[in-house]
C-alpha cells in the first residue's frame, strides 16, 4: 500500500500554524508500521498541540525494506530534496530481529547507504533510526529458523541490539518506540498496544510511538500534551505521555540524543549561598550561559558568583554548525555582603518578584511568621517560613500596596499585580 505523500504534505502545511515556536520539517521512509493510525499526523498534531509545527513528507510501502527504499526512486527522490532536519528510517519489522550475522550481511549495509545518501544531500538532516516492536507473541513465522525471536522479549531483545547498531555506526539518533513498548507492558499488561493481528499497533501502540518521536524531535516533554486522537480516557493518555517521557530522558546518551545534536540539559550545583556550578549533561559542541544578572559565559561547565541576592533564570544554549536547543532552569543567591540584604541585626529576608502575581519566593536565614498588612495597616495574611527558601501562594491577595512583615528584620513593601 503506497500512501498519496502530496496529501501528507498538504494537510501538515494547512492545519498547522506557521507562528510556531519550534518548526521541523521530516521526511518519514518506512512501511506498514509507520502508516497504520497515521503516525505523521499523530505526531504533527501532538505538536500543534503544544505550539509547535512539524512539517512532513513520507514514503510508506508496505513491506518495505532499508534495501527496498535504498534503490526507490521515490525515497531516494525525496532524500535529495534535501532541507530536511531529521529523516525517519523504519525497517522492515521483522528483518533487524534476525541473527547478527544475516543483519550484519542484509540490513546494516542499506543502513549506513540511506545515511549516506542523507549525509550527501543535506549535511545537516539528522538520520533518525526508528526502532519498532516485538511481536506480542514472538515471530511464529520465523521460530524454527531462529529460536530468539519466538517469544516477544527475545524479539524486542534483537531489535533493539540492532536498531542500537544501525545507530551507533552512523550519525544518527534513535527513537525508541520499541523500548516504549516493553516499558509499557511491563507497567501495564493489560494496556493492549497491537492490533488483532499482534503485530502492527493499535491506536494506543501508535500514540505512545508519536509521544516518543515528538520527545526526540522537539526536545520538549510530551507530558500533559492536550492531543487525544480518540483513546478512552485521561488515564490511558497521561501513563502512555509518562512512558515515553522517562524512556526517552533517563537514557539520552544511549539513544545518541545529544551526541551528535544538541540536546541543552544541565544540572545546579550550590557552590555557596551566593555561587552555582552548571553542568550540562552533555559535554559536546558549543555552550552559552546566560545566568539571568546579565552576565554570560562559553564555558563547558562554568561557575558563577552573583552580587545581588535574588531569584535568577539561568539558561543554558547548546548548539552546533546546523542547530541550537536551549533550557532554563530557577536557581537562588543569597549574598550575606548584599546591601539590600540589611542583616545588621541578624534578621533578614528578602523577596521575590516584586510586583508579585501568584507565587513568591521568601529567602531568609531565620524561622519566622510572616505577617501580611493591606494598605490600611489590617493583617491580611500569615505565613510561617522557614529558614533557607519558602515558596507562598499569594494568589488570594487583591491587587494593592502591602507590607510583608518579619519580627526583627526591615519590613518590605510589595506591589501585588492581578
Amino acid at each position: 500500500m503506497k500512501l498519496l505523500h502530496s496529501v501528507f504534505l498538504l494537510v501538515s502545511f494547512i492545519t498547522l500554524p506557521l507562528c510556531a515556536q519550534t518548526p521541523q520539517r521530516v521526511l518519514f521512509l518506512g512501511n506498514s508500521y509507520t502508516y497504520v493510525n497515521n503516525l505523521p499526523t499523530l505526531i504533527a498534531n501532538m505538536a500543534h498541540a503544544n505550539k509547535d509545527t512539524l512539517y512532513y513528507d513520507a514514503n510508506l510501502i508496505g513491506g518495505f525494506t532499508f534495501n527496498n527504499h535504498f534503490n526507490d526512486p521515490t525515497s531516494k527522490a525525496k532524500i535529495a530534496l534535501g532541507n530536511w532536519d531529521y529523516v525517519v528510517l523504519q525497517a522492515q519489522s521483522q528483518e533487524p530481529s534476525f541473527s547478527p550475522a544475516q543483519v550484519n550481511a542484509q540490513t546494516l549495509p542499506y543502513a549506513l547507504k540511506l545515511d549516506s545518501l542523507v549525509q550527501v544531500a543535506d549535511s545537516c538532516a539528522v538520520p533518525v533510526f526508528y526502532e519498532t516492536w516485538g511481536r506480542k507473541n514472538g515471530d511464529a513465522s520465523n521460530c524454527a529458523f531462529y529460536p530468539p525471536v519466538c517469544t516477544y522479549a527475545g524479539m524486542q531483545n534483537r531489535l533493539r541490539d540492532s536498531y542500537k547498531f544501525f545507530t551507533d555506526t552512523t550519525k544518527g539518533i534513535m527513537a525508541p518506540v520499541g523500548e516504549a513498548f516493553r516499558s509499557s507492558i511491563a507497567q501495564s499488561p493489560t494496556l493492549n498496544l497491537y492490533s488483532s493481528d499482534e503485530s502492527h499497533p493499535s491506536l494506543e501502540g501508535s500514540y505512545l510511538a508519536a509521544a516518543v518521536f515528538y520527545e526526540v524531535l522537539f526536545k520538549k516533554s510530551v507530558v500533559s500534551n492536550t492531543y487525544n486522537p480518540g483513546l478512552s480516557g485521561n488515564t490511558t493518555l497521561s501513563f502512555l505521555q509518562q512512558v515515553a517521557h522517562a524512556l526517552v530522558t533517563d537514557s539520552l546518551s544511549t539513544w545518541r540524543i545529544g551526541i551528535h545534536t544538541p540536546y541543552s540539559a544541565f544540572t545546579t550545583a550550590s557552590v555557596t549561598t551566593a555561587s552555582w556550578q552548571f553542568t550540562p549533561t552533555f559535554s559536546t559542541m558549543q555552550h552559552v550561559w546566560r545566568f539571568g544578572d546579565g552576565i554570560t559565559s562559553t564555558l563547558t561547565v562554568p561557575s558563577h558568583t552573583y552580587a545581588v541576592s535574588g531569584t535568577y533564570t539561568v539558561q543554558h544554549v547548546m548548539y552546533s554548525a546546523c542547530q541550537r536547543d536551549s533550557s532554563n532552569q530557577v536557581v537562588q543567591a543569597i549574598v550575606k555582603n548584599d546591601v539590600s540584604v540589611r542583616e545588621q541585626s541578624g534578621n533578614w529576608f528578602e523577596l521575590s518578584p516584586n510586583p508579585l502575581t501568584v507565587m513568591c519566593t521568601v529567602v531568609t536565614p531565620f524561622n519566622g511568621q510572616l505577617r501580611i498588612s493591606d494598605a490600611t495597616g489590617r493583617i491580611v495574611k500569615r505565613v510561617e517560613v522557614h529558614a533557607g527558601s519558602t515558596v507562598m501562594d499569594v494568589s488570594d491577595l487583591r491587587a494593592g500596596v502591602y507590607l510583608f512583615e518579619l519580627p526583627g528584620a526591615s519590613p518590605r513593601r510589595v506591589i501585588k499585580q492581578d
